[in-house]
């Protein structure tokens, strides 16, 4: 990890080295001012230049400046909710500043935000033909929220359990081992390279664009782990004027009601803190250059024992636009965290105590120390080389270490330690040869190295390597302006074990057309894929519970069906409202899941399922945008079966329910409320009561959330955001994941000064 460190040093050098070059060099400007057919000046406008996949929003005073540009015609799109978009050519020339105004004329249908994940590039929302949810920065903020896993806590159809994600039934629960769905920043895949799970902390949520779900299986775009969909992290840009942001908070676990949990476990009638801060300034220097730098911590004594967390994370962003319409973004992160992790609990009894279990007279313990490691290197050119065609190339470096750290708070030996590298590149290009068609195509190249005493396995070999390459191909047509279909494949080789090499063909078909100016209706078909990972393949151990490998497993599959409706509609001037209703049908073959198998006396990872899993999703979104309302509920009915046995799928609910609203009352007073509920599993894993009591309870979950903000009005340029969260509001009880309680009641107070 020493290396990975001066590498990432080095990185952040030479983008800075290369400032004053940037600085230097003179481009065009576009500066103008985006008003109403009356005249009104309209803040918060999307314009972009999608051939050089740049932009920026209109100020407060409907004022925009877009600069750095090469010379040249290109065309500008201004896009905002409830006004028609606008499309003008400019012509650029060097060192020149091009001045426009543009009149934006209202219409009586709702726009949509522009996505990128369900085709690698930018589209309006309501054109895609698969399921798709956003998260925004103003929700991210509002709700203080600062993991993923809080962040998808409010995504129509989405559970975590444990640091799993299950969409629409795709995941259950397999111990934290394998990822059914794909996580990306900025395209990038960032699945761990050993467990090939997700990491909910050190993530940039402090300057993320946009977070988009896509929940349909996403193989035929982005591969192996993409089986359930996909979470696509976009980070911010630079902006034209420099902004500075601070974020401080601190909270309160409130003790357990029952007076037995509160024995059984130490100082149990106190409250256990928690507190955070993020600290982050971006901005533009010079026409060409821009970065933005964030740096994070976070101390946790945890609700649970043995149960601590104290983390610090750096991240950043640079990008140089270069001459020749050629731009360089480099993203780096890098965190180290101290954390007791909290395994399984002693039972009923006593659920905030970890628990042990003897294994022919060596004792296994519910709880881990260890000190961990993680650094990531993203860089990503792109070119455009004429307004019909651009290229991408990403390559990423992601690093991870596990030291465990001893009762004495010694770390231990080194052959004890973990440490896992995830590694690759990709070229991606977008070509327009028809105005009515659009072609994305590529390849890739991914591979993991691994070493571990844990995953030796079967074959006696120390160290892991899993390469796989692929090429994939969409195209999108839209010869009818209202019917748009979109059609492509993904063709992966990968490694199985040693020199054993297998592929897989995942084609995909989308439909969406325009019924009206209000209706939308589409359906999709797609196959997925996922490779086990390394720990599913070759763990081996007993510390914690008895495992073995299985060097034989088989990659997973799927085929997915998806219809759809959606409708989007103003009430009066002031109001819009959504609304979407989703059929879903997926079949999944040799799904991986652990299986005790009793001539062993330990659990192994297996390809035991076959299954269907079928359903219904419907979201409504009700929002004001004068009176600054939004209120979204949305309800999820699955009916998840392993055919294999005729019997329900593992750890799934059957129904699913999320409600939000959001409102400020005037102009400095905001309030908000989340309610969120999951109906209890119809079946759940019964081997793991063996060893652990209790492991079977898991209850139905119900859990509400409120908030209410600040937003004092000061005469400067800072604006401040304070305000009162309560988590678990009404202190409803309930499991996590697997033997593991959920937070009880917290309170917490939030300072953001940007």
């Amino acid at each position: 990890m020493t290396y990975l460190f001066k590498l990432l040093a080095a990185s952040i050098l030479l983008f800075f080295s290369l400032t004053e070059l940037a600085a230097a060099q003179n481009g065009a400007s576009i500066r103008g001012e985006v008003v109403s057919t009356d005249g009104v000046p309209l803040p918060g406008v999307h314009l972009l230049i999608p051939e050089l996949e740049t932009g920026t929003f209109s100020d407060q005073q409907g004022h925009f400046l877009i600069e750095g540009l090469d010379s040249g015609e290109y065309t500008l799109i201004a896009s905002m909710v409830g006004f028609r978009d606008t499309e003008l050519t400019v012509n650029l020339e060097p060192g020149m500043i091009t001045p426009l105004n543009i009149e934006l004329s209202p219409i009586a249908i709702i726009s949509d935000e522009l996505v990128v994940t369900a085709s690698r590039r930018s589209q309006l929302a309501g054109k895609v033909p698969v399921s798709i949810s956003t998260i925004s920065p103003a929700e991210l903020e509002s709700r203080n929220i600062v993991t993923l896993e809080e962040a998808l806590h409010h995504v129509p159809g989405v559970q975590v359990t444990g640091n799993q994600v299950n969409i629409r039934g795709s995941s259950g629960y397999a111990y934290g081992v394998g990822s059914r769905v794909l996580l990306l920043v900025d395209g990038v895949p960032l699945l761990g390279p050993d467990q090939g799970n997700m990491d909910f902390d050190g993530l940039p949520l402090s300057n993320i664009r946009q977070i988009e779900v896509l929940k349909s299986p996403g193989s035929a775009l982005y591969g192996g782990g993409a089986l359930g969909g996909v979470i696509n992290l976009i980070t911010n840009d630079y902006p034209d004027e420099p902004e500075s942001n601070v974020r401080l908070y601190s909270g309160l676990y409130q003790p357990v009601r029952y007076e037995e949990w509160r024995t059984n476990r130490g100082n149990g009638n106190r409250f256990r803190t928690f507190t955070g801060g993020t600290v982050s300034h971006s901005r533009k220097t010079g026409n060409r250059f821009g970065y933005w730098a964030t740096g994070t911590f976070r101390s946790d004594s945890g609700y649970l024992e043995s149960n601590s967390l104290l983390s610090g994370e750096l991240y950043g962003k640079a990008g140089l636009r270069f001459s020749g319409n050629q731009r360089l973004d480099l993203y780096t992160g890098i965190r180290r965290t101290r954390q007791e992790q909290f395994l399984y609990w002693k039972g009923l009894d006593d659920v905030l105590s970890p628990g042990s279990v003897n294994l022919g007279g060596e004792e296994a313990v519910g709880s881990n120390l260890g000190l961990s490691d993680r650094i990531t290197i993203l860089p990503v050119f792109n070119h455009t080389v004429h307004p019909d065609f651009h290229y991408t190339v990403k390559a990423r470096l992601f690093g991870v270490a596990f030291r465990p750290i001893d009762s004495r708070g010694n770390i231990r030996p080194r052959e004890r330690h973990t440490e896992g590298l995830r590694y690759g590149f990709e070229g991606q290009f977008n070509s327009s040869p028809h105005e009515h068609v659009e072609v994305t195509g590529g390849g890739t190249f991914d591979a993991n190295w691994v070493s571990s005493e844990f995953y030796i396995g079967e074959d006696s070999l120390e160290v892991r390597n899993q390469p796989e390459g692929a090429l994939f191909l969409q195209v999108d047509t839209g010869w009818i302006p209202e019917f748009m279909v979109s059609a492509g494949f993904r063709y992966d080789i990968y490694r199985v074990h040693t020199q054993d090499l297998a592929s897989q063909f995942s084609p995909k078909l989308g439909i969406s057309f325009e019924l009206t100016d209000h209706i939308t209706v589409r359906g999709s078909f797609g196959r997925g894929f996922r490779i086990p990972s390394v720990a599913e393949r070759f763990v081996s151990n007993r510390e914690f519970l008895p495992l073995e490998s299985n060097i034989t497993l088989q990659p997973e599959t799927s085929t997915g069906y998806e219809a759809g409706i959606s409708s989007r509609h103003r009430l009066g001037s002031k109001w819009g409202i959504r609304t979407d209703v989703t059929g879903f049908l997926n079949h999944y073959r040799n799904l991986v899941e652990p299986q005790f198998s009793p001539q062993d006396g330990a659990f192994r990872f297996v390809n035991l399922t076959q299954a269907r899993i079928r359903g219904m999703e419907s979201t409504l979104n009700l929002f004001s945008r004068e009176s600054q309302t939004d209120i979204q509920i949305s309800y999820t009915w699955l009916d998840a079966q392993d055919t294999g046995i005729g019997q329900p799928l593992l750890f799934r609910s059957e129904h699913l329910f999320q409600s939000s609203a959001r409102t400020f009352l005037n102009r400095w007073l905001e309030t908000g409320f989340d309610f969120r509920m999951a109906s209890s599993p119809k079946r759940v894993d019964t081997d793991f009561s063996r060893f652990v009591s209790d492991a079977d309870q898991f209850p139905a979950v119900a859990v509400a959330d409120a908030r209410i903000l600040f937003h004092p009005e000061l005469h400067t340029n800072a604006t401040v955001t304070c305000g009162i969260h309560l988590k678990n509001f009404f202190d409803y009880y309930y499991v996590e994941r697997t033997a593991f309680f959920a937070a009880a009641r917290s309170i917490q107070a939030v300072l953001n000064i940007r």
